[in-house]
């Protein structure tokens, strides 16, 4: 799932961890700031999702976001 939140791109996905037979939620944000790409990589908790939750990984860059303090975030 790809999402722009307050000037950053999300890209959520899920991946299954075989040892656990678990999802894990993976979240890559993106944006640029002075001319510079950033990118920042955020993964979930491993053996805790039994079912897909890709939710929880976008839930989790946007709190990410929101914990960064930057001048460029927009709405």
């Amino acid at each position: 799932m790809d999402v722009t939140y307050k000037s950053r791109h999300i890209r959520s996905v899920t991946e299954l961890h075989l040892e656990t037979d678990c999802w894990i939620p993976i979240a890559g944000v993106s944006w640029e700031q002075g001319g510079a790409q950033y990118h920042q990589l955020l993964t979930g908790p491993i053996g805790y999702f039994k079912t897909i939750e890709e939710s929880y990984a976008l839930e989790m860059a946007e709190t990410w976001i929101d914990a960064e303090p930057s001048d460029d975030l927009t709405p």
